[in-house]
């Protein structure tokens, strides 16, 4: 059973689209193990069951290659000045994050966003 404590995960992504303003289009929080957002701001399900996917993918391909494991976060650069960050919270929650290249910076996102999420979302486990 996950122990989280969604009102302080629905307070991280208010601050989070609060930093990123309009260059943040959309982010869900979510379950790996049911796939459910539990926060968001723009929730994209579809978005939420490809990474959920794709993640899993990842990690057992790293794995199966000898290769290092995934640590906290990849990105994908996306066409049309798409990015998409997605972040690890352990071994049960996913973070998504879509943002536009053009409106972030992504020396806040790196420096600032991530680091805050990181933070926000281990703070609101129970």
């Amino acid at each position: 059973m996950l122990n989280i404590n969604v009102a302080k995960l629905e307070k991280a992504v208010e601050d989070l689209h609060a930093l990123l303003k309009d260059g943040l289009l959309a982010t869900d929080i979510w379950d790996r193990a049911t796939g459910l957002s539990l926060a968001g701001y723009n929730p994209q399900p579809a978005g939420v069951a490809l990474f959920n996917q794709l993640t899993t993918e990842l990690i057992g391909t790293l794995s199966g290659a000898g290769f290092p494991g995934l640590n906290r976060y990849y990105l994908m650069d996306l066409e049309g000045d798409l990015i998409i960050v997605i972040i690890q919270h352990g071994e049960d929650l996913l973070h998504g994050v879509l943002l536009s290249s053009s409106k972030v910076n992504m020396g806040i996102l790196f420096s600032i966003a991530i680091p805050k999420m990181l933070d926000a979302v281990e703070k609101a486990r129970d």
